[in-house]
């Protein structure tokens, strides 16, 4: 079965199956939608399916071709993710240095054996000029074989405004039997004029009965834990594998999140600096994720104020829903919604390189005014 490792994703799947089989699949397409959703596992599995020996029947899974995408270092097969500039020899060539090659190896290598893992190269904010450099060179080169080269660039969000237009050769004149994959989490977050260029193929979040089966086949055995971890990830498959794995460091940014909120909303500023020094010692994805723990906190608020039902379907901290009634009875006059848009920015500054610390202490006070209605003294 063709793309036989995407989970759900029907639409999706079908579009890109029926595109293969008619001979109509375009040279650039975007893939978008919510974080963990298989748009870059759509990807690989797409050009392991075009480059099998088995093609067009899809990928076997037995031949040197889809070996070798199981490790994700097929020769077709070009993968780009953030980088920090020491992972490179200079920026300008995109040559990797002995340990950013090792490192980036490593990834791929968990990646392929689960197209569902997180590919984050630690301290990668960016898709340099030099990687899409060294994309243009190897877009070129000369193939031995009719088997197609496709490149994926995960987070193209992520790309300089100088490897964008950089990129944009690639797109108006492709070599031929090139096919080029971009993903995001909304084609506005892609530069207009890449993103006019793609056929744009919607990725939608994955149910949570989805996630909690998937957890169980990954050997996650804890009926009760899965549940819990199928609702606060929502939606997003890379984020609950990345908490069934280090269960006590999840607990522990859960804590935080609402302890942020908590001492946002508070009186004394000793207990907030509390909370932001612990904060400064995540790393950027622990704190993106603790935005998105605080953000789903103010949506079950949001939900249990409008509607006063505990057992709705759509509260993820349902776990916690004793604490989340209190938590809405103490804010008779919050605008829940306004809070989650706060948060939100605070994960786009993140993204930007915005001081952690200072995004933080902004967030603490635009929360306070959307719950309190007033600006903190």
């Amino acid at each position: 079965m063709a793309l036989q490792r995407l989970i759900d994703q029907h639409r999706a799947r079908r579009i890109i199956e029926s595109m293969v089989r008619d001979g109509r699949l375009p040279h650039a397409m975007l893939f978008w939608g919510p974080p963990g959703t298989g748009k870059s596992a759509a990807a690989i599995e797409l050009a392991r399916w075009l480059n099998c020996e088995q093609a067009p029947s899809g990928p076997c899974g037995q031949c040197e071709d889809c070996v070798r995408f199981g490790r994700l270092e097929h020769p077709h097969f070009s993968y780009q993710i953030p980088l920090p500039g020491k992972a490179l020899v200079d920026s300008d060539s995109g040559d990797l240095t002995d340990a950013g090659a090792a490192q980036l190896a490593e990834i791929f290598s968990q990646k392929g054996e689960n197209p569902y893992r997180s590919a984050e190269y630690s301290g990668g904010q960016f898709i340099l000029i030099g990687q899409i450099r060294h994309l243009l060179q190897w877009a070129n080169l000369r193939s031995f074989t009719d088997k197609p080269r496709v490149a994926l660039i995960d987070h193209a969000d992520r790309l300089r405004e100088e490897a964008g237009n950089a990129l944009l050769k690639l797109l108006e004149e492709p070599p031929p039997n090139f096919f080029l994959i971009l993903t995001a989490e909304t084609p506005e977050d892609i530069l207009p004029t890449l993103r006019s260029r793609c056929l744009l193929i919607e990725f939608s979040r994955l149910k949570p009965e989805t996630i909690r089966e998937q957890l169980y086949t990954s050997g996650y055995q804890d009926d009760a834990e899965n549940s819990r971890i199928a609702r606060l990830s929502g939606g997003n498959l890379t984020r609950a594998l990345e908490f069934a794995g280090e269960p006590e460091k999840t607990m522990m940014l859960y804590d935080l999140a609402i302890n942020i909120v908590r001492h946002a909303l508070g009186r004394n500023p000793l207990e907030f600096d509390q909370q932001l020094e612990k904060w400064d010692k995540q790393d950027l994805q622990d704190q993106m994720l603790v935005l998105e723990i605080i953000a789903a906190w103010l949506r079950d608020a949001a939900m249990l104020k409008e509607t006063g039902l505990e057992d709705q379907p759509g509260i993820i901290n349902s776990d916690r829903i004793e604490l989340l009634k209190k938590f809405v009875q103490n804010c008779p006059n919050a605008d829940f919604i306004d809070a989650v848009k706060n948060v939100e920015e605070a994960r786009r500054n993140l993204e930007t390189n915005a001081l952690a610390s200072l995004t933080l202490i902004m967030l603490a006070r635009r929360l306070h005014k959307s719950v309190y209605q007033k600006d903190p003294v």
